[in-house]
């Protein structure tokens, strides 16, 4: 596994958001992570993520245990978290979005950025997901399933492993989402794992090759490819 969550507990003022979860990610793996809202889902995410600690439990990453992990040691293992909050900016091009902070520099000291190179970067990184816009297009001209699009390809840009998808197509209509679970059809594809968190079942379905199932912080059971319905 790329990843492996043993025990992991997380408590909140008067919630126990999770009671001993475990689970194991395996490349090129897409798991549908489902449960109702307060379930847990979002909480365990966050602490593979690096944003949230847990209070017990480990984190194996490559075969190292952790007992908790910041978001740098998350990205820098190769785990990239797109929240149902866009981090993206309007007032630039899709090329500037991906490498926002990670420009690369012409002009020596001056240390210009470089838009031609940047945008050159970019188009394969499109390109291996179908997107159907360029590196030089405003962003505010794109839809919101484009825009998770660019926020999947900055994640392929840091030569992520496993991509997190935090109910991605709840704000999403029938023909955008079909778009995204593309995407995701490609990221397995490529080896690339995903963790599909949604309640739309039917994408699930469609998507997943194995589901876990939380209810009030803890593990209801899991399904594999033919079990789902």
């Amino acid at each position: 596994p790329i990843v492996t969550l043993a025990d992991i507990r997380k408590s909140f003022p008067g919630v126990a958001a999770l009671q001993g979860i475990s689970m194991r990610v395996r490349p090129g793996a897409v798991i549908g992570l489902v449960g109702e809202k307060g379930a847990g889902n979002s909480t365990l995410m966050k602490i593979l993520g690096g944003v949230t600690e847990p209070e017990s439990g480990t984190i194996t990453l490559d075969g190292v245990e952790h007992r908790s992990l910041s978001v740098a040691a998350s990205m820098t293992a190769g785990i990239a978290f797109v929240h149902q909050e866009l981090n993206l900016f309007d007032n630039l091009d899709v090329a500037a979005n991906i490498f926002i902070g990670r420009e690369p520099s012409t002009g020596g000291f001056l240390r210009l950025v470089d838009t031609q190179q940047q945008r050159k970067m970019t188009a394969p990184l499109l390109q291996r997901l179908g997107a159907g816009f360029k590196p030089s297009t405003p962003l505010a001209n794109l839809s919101l399933a484009q825009c998770q699009m660019v926020e999947i390809a900055k994640a392929l840009s840091m030569n992520a492993r496993l991509v997190i998808l935090d109910e991605p197509t709840s704000s999403l209509p029938l023909s955008e989402t079909a778009k995204l679970l593309d995407v995701i059809a490609a990221l397995k594809r490529d080896g690339i794992s995903v963790i599909f968190i949604s309640h739309r079942l039917h994408e699930i379905e469609q998507a997943a090759d194995r589901v876990i199932v939380l209810r009030d912080g803890a593990l209801a059971g899991t399904l594999d490819k033919a079990e789902i319905d």
